[in-house]
């Protein structure tokens, strides 16, 4: 019987998805199409993978308002390893610190429908997910379909991806959408500010889920290094954006630079799909630049000295309101804004331009900060977890690129 009811319920999801489409033009985050990297794009991501995890958010698309985001690190594990990890949720509670539970409710071939409970500080998260084993080999690689068919985060899926390089090493491709506008009273408020929110708790989420599943794999091939690094002082990352233009033509890509389980930065790179000139405009303006830190910032200038320009903002967003003091220092190449007092207080961001042939700008974008330099919820969220505090960097600088995108074009009307 819970064989039997674990296809209709995946039919039936199939189904009211075709309906929908057919009434509006949008798919299921069940079943839209999730992109992954290609192989000449996997080659071109290389040197930074080295370094750390990387993620791409596509933009959005005509077929699905919630665009899917791509996730990318090499493994120090077999394929065969890996794969063990991803397709044994029963084991994830072993080595997922915030999952608190993981409960098989049927097994159906290739087809295994389970529960979960994500337990935090504040609150537990509980889910419905039904995963697809497809079959792989550690010459070709393994792949797992993963369809989150109700809970707490909403619904959504999730594709893996594990390929082999060699005997000891492995790239995992990570691609997922989760539309959280139909789940419990908290993510809904956060979602109701729009993608930009929900796209933040995606990363986040499933950046943790990246880094424990890489951590566990390792952890059994024997190569896992544990342990915190020095932190280093901020600096410029090495990137080709002639070589990435094509690649940002989809979405934003965020580089991590990883040393064990110390985050030294994260870098986010794109396209504005407009000149040098309205871009350094806007970032030389410290009210304008002050707003496009993150969607919904209020900035106001509050002095001028020789260090730079003071200014405050806040975000005034449901449950995470936010705010502090920053200075700005223009410059003609890189632009710098550090944090003085209130929220994200010790943060460095630093931001420059790259003009493209034909006169687009490119932008470069490198940070650091600490996320328990943030309100109580976001502490509180990320208390113990340093895989979830790494999610929410990426995803926060992830989401100035963004709204400084926005900024820029909204100024050009």
């Amino acid at each position: 019987m819970r064989r039997f009811l674990t296809v209709l319920i995946v039919l039936a999801t199939w189904s009211t998805t075709a309906l929908a489409e057919r009434q509006t033009g949008k798919v299921d985050a069940t079943v839209a199409r999730l992109g992954t990297f290609s192989a000449e794009e996997r080659a071109l991501l290389t040197p930074h993978l080295a370094q750390g995890p990387v993620v791409l958010t596509e933009f959005q698309n005509r077929q699905t308002d919630l665009p899917a985001v791509i996730y990318a690190a090499r493994i120090h594990a077999p394929a065969k390893t890996v794969a063990g990890v991803i397709g044994k949720p029963s084991d994830y509670p072993g080595f997922m610190s915030a999952l608190t539970s993981v409960e098989v409710q049927s097994v159906n071939g290739q087809m295994m429908a389970f529960d979960w409970t994500w337990g935090v500080t504040l609150f537990s998260l509980t889910g419905h997910n039904v995963m697809t084993t497809y079959p792989g080999n550690a010459t070709r690689g393994y792949r797992f379909d993963i369809r989150t068919t109700g809970g707490d985060l909403g619904i959504g899926r999730v594709m893996w991806r594990v390929y082999p390089e060699g005997l000891n090493k492995s790239l995992v491709v990570f691609s997922s959408r989760l539309d959280m506008r139909d789940a419990n009273y908290i993510t809904r408020q956060l979602a109701s500010e729009g993608n930009a929110v929900n796209r933040t708790i995606n990363v986040a989420v499933a950046m943790v889920t990246l880094l424990e599943i890489k951590t566990e794999a390792e952890r059994r091939a024997g190569t896992y290094v544990n342990g915190k690094f020095a932190t280093m002082p901020l600096r410029r990352p090495r990137v080709d954006m002639n070589a990435l233009r094509p690649l940002l033509g989809r979405g934003d890509l965020v580089l991590m630079d990883l040393d064990g389980n110390t985050l030294q930065s994260v870098a986010v790179v794109g396209r504005t799909g407009t000149s040098e000139r309205r871009v350094r405009r806007v970032m030389l303006d410290p009210e304008e630049f002050g707003k496009s830190l993150l969607h919904g910032t209020c900035a106001q200038v509050t002095e001028h000295t020789d260090e730079g320009t003071k200014f405050e903002w806040e975000i005034p967003i449901p449950l995470l309101h936010v705010g502090g003091e920053m200075v700005l220092r223009p410059s003609p190449t890189v632009i710098a804004v550090d944090g003085i007092s209130g929220t994200l207080s010790r943060g460095q961001w630093r931001f420059d331009t790259h003009r493209y042939p034909g006169g687009e700008a490119g932008v470069i974008a490198w940070a650091t900060f600490d996320p328990a330099d943030s309100p109580k919820l976001i502490r509180k969220l990320i208390a113990g977890n340093t895989h979830f505090s790494h999610g929410f960097v990426a995803a926060t600088q992830l989401a100035v690129m963004r709204s400084l995108r926005t900024r820029v074009l909204l100024m050009g009307r």
